[in-house]
């Protein structure tokens, strides 16, 4: 396993660790609120990650999640793009399990380019 895969899947084991077990979504109307006041660049990037989670495109929610991370934000917007971050790697890992080909595919994108790796 590559250095790359390995904080890949240590992200992974730390987003299952944080869900626990069942299907519970762990983002909740407070976390998406939490961006109406934000800047109109924050929110849009969080209005991107947060919608690409929704529809399952992992790769996209990853890297726009993870850049938001990096951004000034207020202390509940941070909360809301772990739990954001969190629940896509909920998902992704359930996919996986299931073997949807999209969910191998998004994986081994990000496994080949990491979406926390420094600029």
């Amino acid at each position: 396993m590559t250095s790359r895969a390995g904080r890949f899947f240590g992200i992974a084991i730390v987003a299952l660790t944080l869900t626990g077990c069942g299907n519970k979504a762990i983002v909740s109307d407070a976390d998406t609120r939490a961006f109406d006041k934000a800047a109109p660049e924050i929110k849009q990037m969080w209005d991107k990650g947060y919608a690409a989670a929704k529809a399952n495109d992992y790769v996209t929610a990853e890297m726009v999640l993870f850049r938001l991370m990096r951004a000034d934000l207020t202390e509940e917007q941070k909360q809301a793009v772990s739990h954001q971050i969190t629940e896509v790697g909920q998902r992704l890992s359930d996919a996986l399990e299931k073997g949807d080909p999209a969910a191998k595919a998004a994986h081994e994108q990000l496994t080949r380019n990491p979406p926390n790796r420094q600029p």
